[in-house]
């Protein structure tokens, strides 16, 4: 036989191979899921999980529960990557098959960056701005807030985008403290000082630090740069030899100043 035919031969036979492969995994029965979840670009949530590659599995299995009973060519892929897209938790979904007939779901977590107590609701706020419901099996290291002033806000708070400002007439104390709230998710040598925030009858915006008793004034949330980039100017240069107890507040509302006000003896 030549060379040639030979090859044309061996050719159609992987080709055949190939197709008759594809055809039986097609109609074959799926083989399990396997899931994974990623939190802020990274595969460790750092003590921000709200949903784990378990959690991932029971939503897909107890909203698709004849799913592995399916065959492959039969799975709504689409329809699930929608499904999990629709998650308050989810802020993306990819849903494909692996060549072993499992069903790979890569899902990426919405970060919460606050916790928000208001109108007699606890909610999180995501790094997008949306609302997310607490949930009953994780717990979410972040900063809480909370507000002396109540603006209403939509009927259906999980529709909140608190980044959609043609939402808002004026900043409404929610989106101050989600402003300021991811300000310091993304710049965590600041965000680590602190474990609370409050919206002020004034309006102004207050944070609470990790130690000690005082407060810091942050205001609105113009420059928050250069008003943090003081704040850490103003530590460096003492007071920690002094001791965080020896003020009951430090205001950065003022332009390129940090006031202090001293506790009374």
């Amino acid at each position: 036989m030549k060379p040639r035919v030979r090859n044309i031969i061996i050719i159609i036979v992987i080709a055949i191979v190939v197709v008759a492969a594809h055809i039986v995994r097609r109609n074959a029965t799926m083989r399990g899921l396997e899931c994974s979840v990623v939190y802020d670009g990274k595969d460790d949530g750092a003590n921000l999980v709200l949903l784990d590659a378990n959690d991932v599995d029971s939503l897909v299995l107890n909203a698709y529960p004849s799913l592995l009973a399916t065959d492959i060519k039969d799975v709504d892929r689409k329809g699930i990557q929608s499904f999990l897209q629709h998650h308050p938790y989810v802020l993306s979904a990819n849903v494909s098959m692996t060549t072993g007939g499992k069903l790979r779901i890569e899902v990426e977590q919405r970060m919460p960056v606050v916790r928000l107590f208001y109108q007699d609701n606890e909610y999180y706020l995501s790094h997008q701005g949306t609302c997310m419901p607490l949930s009953a099996k994780h717990y979410c290291h972040v900063l809480v807030g909370s507000t002396l002033w109540e603006e209403p806000l939509l009927k259906n708070a999980w529709a909140l985008n608190l980044s959609d400002t043609s939402m808002h007439r004026k900043p409404t104390s929610p989106m101050k403290i989600w402003v300021l709230a991811k300000f310091l998710h993304d710049n965590p040598q600041y965000g680590e000082l602190f474990d609370q925030v409050v919206v002020a009858d004034k309006g102004d915006l207050v944070l609470v630090p990790k130690l000690g008793s005082l407060t810091v004034v942050v205001g609105d949330t113009t420059q928050l740069d250069k008003k943090f980039s003081n704040l850490k100017s103003f530590l460096n240069q003492g007071i920690d030899k002094v001791g965080w107890d020896t003020y009951s507040s430090i205001s950065l509302k003022y332009n390129n100043q940090v006031v202090c006000t001293r506790k009374k003896q």
